[in-house]
């Protein structure tokens, strides 16, 4: 689609708010927390309260899901503090073209520039850790061709492949950033395809409703259900196999139907439905299932009303997934989590929905307090009583949950059955079960036993920060979200290093030697062959405090610093405390060298900018809220 159609979207707005998913922990029982008025930097005040009493380095604490939004939003808020609505980006977009066509139009213009995708779109994992290329938030198989496969990622929109996976091209590259997190597909024309938007896990895009596309995904257009705010999100969309005119969405307002091909929608039940799951049930198109964060809902009219039963579920719970299967068209699973997103349990229904069993045992399957982030579920399509679990890992159970066993380990990739930590879907389409994890999207036919990443070719990789080398654009290291560190030499992308992938550097005089840190700048990992293998890594200077991207930087003389509530160099292998005065009393930010002059250092902590002249012998500070006469006039004594 044409861009400035696309961006018809965004005409019509009224004021967003600041709001991460209503599930996590520090929200769900906190009404300010809650609140949609409420600005990022509140939202991350109360956030760091609940850590006081809380450990954020356990596994799947739900620490990282937050630092991401946060890092992801932080720029695309207003001067109030809240996130950019629809409007505002609309505006920003219109404001940067006019800018470059009047530029264009002068005599100063700058020569035109173009650009060009360089990856990852495949990797080699140059270590032992668990590799990835990025998040995957839903898949659907062609139901007229199951060699034809789409997938949705948070932020980089709808990718299909028409050779069940070996080859990606992407659908919405003339989208705005957007996310996916469902699709359905015509059963009786392929080429008619619908997408729900937004990122229904993690919040790192907003949903700005459902677009449809008529060629097979090569221009989209919206349809009469669109979201103007920056606090509704959307999940599963699920098409009438034998009626495409009518279609339901899940979305955080609630159950949204349409009967003439998305011209018009109805919200037909309200609640929060956008991280759960609807499904049909098999053998006909009247009985239709969903669920919310605590409740089951069933519609025996084709979903024009619904109604909620609870015989048997939990009466509290923090978020619910469902399946059904071919295999018995009475059978229903349902996976729950606590208010507290651990484990609650595993629900069937052997009746359509109108009793429920607990059929799990007190094995905590989830492994983690991380269910608002991840949830995923998925019965067999031969086997009623064989059903799969997915949080940090992937479980399967033959008995319908009595017994359960983990089919892989997330740390350890050499197993057949490995696939990404983190789990997002899962789903059978024919004897084929799909996993979509932070890492990817993974196939196994054989029920599990194994899985093969499917990733390649799919450029979804969340980048934090980029390097470049001096001597040749070709070399290249980058920090990806949930999956380390990414090096780029001799056209081939090497994954060299696991965790978070943060703030980056090469050394100016030597091109292959890398360095990269992760989350909090918790370890410093090195290449110094261009990233085809680590060659050292470096642990934190102690007692020290890094922010989520802790901030690297290398002069001229390819000397690395870095910025913890101090400011430190690497020497021999060891971190150096450099600065002598306390600065604000956080951690830093940024840290700038002047190319002209190594002895010249600027540094930021929050609001105040730090700037070393002579290596520290001289410092001069302001604050970035003076305006600019201020900071020119200090320069100029600097100088």
């Amino acid at each position: 689609m044409k861009k400035n159609l696309l961006f018809s979207l965004f005409l019509i707005s009224f004021l967003g708010f600041s709001q991460y998913n209503k599930n996590a922990p520090w929200i769900k029982n906190n009404a300010i927390a809650k609140s949609s008025n409420i600005t990022i930097d509140e939202s991350i005040r109360l956030f760091d309260e609940y850590w006081n009493n809380h450990d954020k380095d356990v596994k799947g604490s739900g620490y990282k899901p937050f630092m991401r939004w946060v890092e992801h939003w932080r720029n695309k808020t207003n001067n109030e503090g809240y996130l950019i609505t629809p409007q505002e980006m609309w505006d920003a977009y219109s404001q940067k073209k006019n800018t470059v066509l009047q530029r264009n139009n002068s005599t100063n213009a700058f020569p035109s520039s173009n650009w060009e995708s360089v990856g990852p779109f495949t990797h080699t994992n140059s270590g032992s850790w668990s590799s990835g290329q990025g998040r995957v938030n839903t898949i659907v198989v062609d139901p007229n061709n199951a060699n034809t496969i789409f997938m949705g990622a948070p932020a980089g929109g709808i990718w299909k492949s028409t050779n069940s996976g070996d080859n990606w091209i992407p659908l919405g590259d003339d989208f705005p950033q957007m996310g996916v997190s469902g699709i359905a597909i015509d059963y009786n024309n392929s080429n008619t395809i619908y997408i729900s938007t937004g990122d229904c896990d993690a919040s790192n895009t907003y949903s700005v409703g459902v677009l449809k596309s008529t060629n097979g995904g090569l221009s989209w257009n919206t349809t009469g259900l669109t979201f103007t705010n920056t606090s509704t999100y959307s999940g599963d969309i699920l098409i009438n196999p034998t009626d495409s005119n009518m279609l339901w969405v899940a979305t955080s307002l609630g159950i949204y139907r349409t009967i003439d091909a998305g011209v018009n929608w109805t919200l037909i039940q309200s609640g929060d439905f956008s991280s759960g799951r609807i499904r049909l049930k098999p053998g006909t198109t009247s009985t239709v299932y969903a669920v919310t964060n605590n409740r089951f809902y069933r519609s025996t009219n084709s979903g024009s009303s619904f109604i909620a039963i609870t015989t048997g579920l939990p009466s509290n719970s923090g978020r619910l997934i469902l399946d059904v299967t071919p295999a018995n068209s009475q059978y229903i699973y349902i996976l729950s989590s606590t208010t507290a997103n651990g484990f609650q349990g595993i629900y069937r229904s052997i009746d359509g929905g109108t009793t429920w069993t607990k059929t799990s045992g007190i094995t905590n399957i989830l492994e983690s307090t991380q269910a608002y982030y991840d949830l995923a579920l998925a019965v067999s399509t031969t086997n009623e009583n064989e059903i799969y679990t997915g949080c940090l890992n992937i479980w399967k159970s033959l008995d319908g949950g009595v017994t359960v066993t983990k089919i892989n380990f997330w740390d350890q990739p050499q197993s057949p059955a490995y696939t990404h930590a983190d789990i997002h879907y899962l789903r059978f389409y024919g004897n084929k079960l799909y996993c979509g994890s932070d890492g990817g999207i993974y196939i196994s036919d054989d029920n599990a036993t194994s899985f093969t990443d499917k990733t390649a070719g799919a450029q979804i990789g969340q980048f934090y920060r980029v390097a470049v080398s001096k001597q040749s654009a070709s070399k290249l290291v980058g920090g990806l979200q949930d999956n380390g560190g990414y090096a780029f030499s001799n056209n081939i992308w090497k994954n060299y290093y696991g965790a978070d992938g943060m703030d980056t550097a090469i050394n100016p005089n030597n091109s292959n030697l890398y360095y990269g840190f992760i989350q909090n700048g918790n370890g410093l990992y090195i290449s110094n062959n261009a990233g085809n293998s680590l060659t050292g890594s470096i642990d934190k200077p102690l007692n020290e405090t890094g922010n989520w991207i802790t901030p690297l930087a290398i002069n001229s003389a390819g000397e690395l610093f870095s910025g913890y509530k101090n400011l430190f160099k690497l020497t021999d292998a060891n971190w150096t405390q450099q600065s002598t005065t306390v600065f604000g009393g956080n951690s830093l930010d940024r840290i700038a060298i002047d190319p002209s002059n190594d002895l010249i250092m600027y540094v930021v902590d929050n609001q105040i900018l730090y700037i070393n002249y002579n290596k520290f012998k001289c410092l001069w500070y302001l604050n970035l809220l003076d305006n600019f006469k201020v900071i020119k006039h200090m320069k100029n004594q600097m100088i």
